[in-house]
C-alpha cells in the first residue's frame, strides 16, 4: 500500500499548461505587450525594446513568483532598521544591539 504525502499540492491546468493565476499575469500583460508592438509608430528595435518590458514583468510574475518577492523586499523595506522596546527585549531576551550584532542577555 502507498501512502500519499500530506504535503502535496495540486494546481489545475487552464490553457497551455498555465494555472489560473498564471493565465490572470499573462492576461493583464498581453494588452500592453499589443500595443507596444502593433499600435506604437516607432521602429521596429524600439517597439521590440518597448514589448520586451510588459512581457519580462508577465513571465517574472507568471513563473518566478515576483509578486511574493516584492512582498518580501517591501517588508525588509518597511522594517530595515527596528527599533526596541521592551516588549520586544522582553520577548527576545534583548540586552542590546550595537554594531549589528545583537546581544542578548
Amino acid at each position: 500500500m502507498y501512502e500519499i504525502p500530506q504535503q502535496l499540492e495540486y494546481k489545475e491546468k487552464i490553457v497551455f499548461g498555465l494555472t489560473f493565476g498564471q493565465l490572470m499575469w499573462a492576461l493583464i500583460f498581453l494588452p500592453f505587450a499589443f500595443l507596444f508592438f502593433v499600435r506604437l509608430n516607432a521602429s521596429l528595435p524600439v517597439r521590440v525594446f518597448l514589448t520586451f518590458i510588459p512581457i519580462s514583468l508577465a513571465s517574472g510574475f507568471m513563473f518566478f513568483n515576483l509578486s511574493s518577492h516584492i512582498k518580501n523586499w517591501v517588508t525588509w523595506y518597511r522594517f530595515r532598521k527596528v527599533k526596541t522596546g521592551p516588549k520586544m527585549e522582553k520577548i527576545f531576551g534583548l540586552k542590546e544591539i550595537k554594531d549589528n550584532l545583537i546581544y542578548t542577555k
